[in-house]
């Protein structure tokens, strides 16, 4: 559980830029209860030098989110509203209420002589929402928004190289997120159920050592040469390297199919490169086996480019673990009203 805090700052050209105020990991093995949670919320928040103020803006877990895309007539916002509400309803098999719907027009798809809308739908049983909000309110802060991970990560990505289409992945944990956009609009979702720990899990198949301990080597190789140079344990390196090329080049054939998919459906062609961040990001030639299975170009983002003040926690290295949160920090609380469906 990552928490981020960004502040304005005055650059050495006097121009104004941002600063990290503050920024706190909180390793956990599962999903907590919404009282342990809030207990460790209330001490990464209340930490000497820590954050300021008490509102939040926070996204649920990938595996906390359903999400499924629809085809239906083309229709105004406030018929599609309602008619999206029975169609979440027979998709998700369950009772979606307002405030636990989001939905993204991705793009118009014509089969024969008719013409529909394909729509990105986003939705939450109401439980997995009111848990971190209530782990969060008994932590002493005030949920400002609840935003969506991809959205957020894609705000981060945008802050340092602007892409209104883009392609980025985010590769967490338990599973990994691929998205695309068009004209900064969100037209197209999957979460993928390979991660982190599925590459721990076939390291340590391949080097008989458990998914925790396999986890903690990748750890220590990756710290190791980044100090010390990528020749340094070279037979170790090619060893885990040599294991973790099955669940990439897994994940590689998910995302080809996703392209695939784009390209048929909207007619339109396959993003030039994709921008990697999240967690894995920082795995040793993870952008290189990947670009090589898609060939294209596979590159990190570095969300916490050009802000200052940064600590060993949020070092420029590790940047691209902290992109979800980077984007709940920069996420507009105060403005009235947020475009429908946009990524931005």
């Amino acid at each position: 559980i990552k928490l981020l805090q960004l502040k304005k700052s005055r650059l050495a050209d006097g121009s104004e830029g941002l600063a990290l105020q503050a920024a706190r990991r909180i390793e956990v093995e599962q999903i907590l209860p919404a009282d342990r949670l809030a207990m460790a919320l209330k001490a990464a928040t209340e930490a000497a030098g820590g954050f300021s103020g008490k509102r939040v803006v926070i996204s649920l877990p990938p595996q906390a989110i359903e999400a499924k895309s629809v085809r239906l007539p083309q229709m105004p916002d406030s018929d599609l509203q309602q008619a999206l509400q029975w169609e979440a309803k027979d998709r998700f098999g369950f009772e979606v209420a307002d405030g636990r719907l989001v939905w993204f027009r991705a793009g118009e798809v014509r089969r024969g002589t008719e013409l529909k809308d394909e729509l990105l739908l986003f939705a939450a049983k109401a439980e997995a929402l009111a848990e971190p909000v209530a782990a969060a309110t008994n932590a002493g802060l005030t949920v400002g928004a609840i935003d969506l991970a991809p959205c957020a990560m894609y705000r981060a990505a945008q802050r340092v190289q602007v892409t209104p289409n883009a392609a980025c992945l985010d590769v967490g944990h338990l599973s990994s997120q691929f998205f695309m956009t068009r004209d900064d609009q969100l037209v197209f979702y999957k979460s993928v159920e390979i991660g982190g720990k599925a590459i721990n899990d076939a390291v340590g198949q391949k080097l008989g050592i458990s998914s925790e301990e396999a986890q903690a080597l990748r750890l220590r190789l990756n710290e190791e040469s980044l100090a010390a140079g990528p020749d340094d344990a070279a037979p170790l390196n090619q060893a885990l390297h040599d294991a973790i090329r099955a669940p990439l080049e897994e994940l590689a054939r998910e995302i080809d199919m996703c392209m695939r998919y784009y390209a048929v459906t909207f007619r339109g062609s396959r993003p030039e490169a994709i921008r990697v961040a999240g967690r894995q990001s920082t795995l040793p030639r993870l952008c290189e086996m990947l670009a090589a299975t898609l060939s294209l170009r596979v590159e990190p983002t570095h969300t916490l480019l050009g802000v200052t003040e940064l600590r060993d926690v949020a070092r420029p290295d590790r940047s691209g673990e902290w992109a979800v949160a980077a984007g709940l920090s920069l996420y507009p609380v105060d403005a009235k009203a947020l475009g429908k469906g946009r990524a931005a």
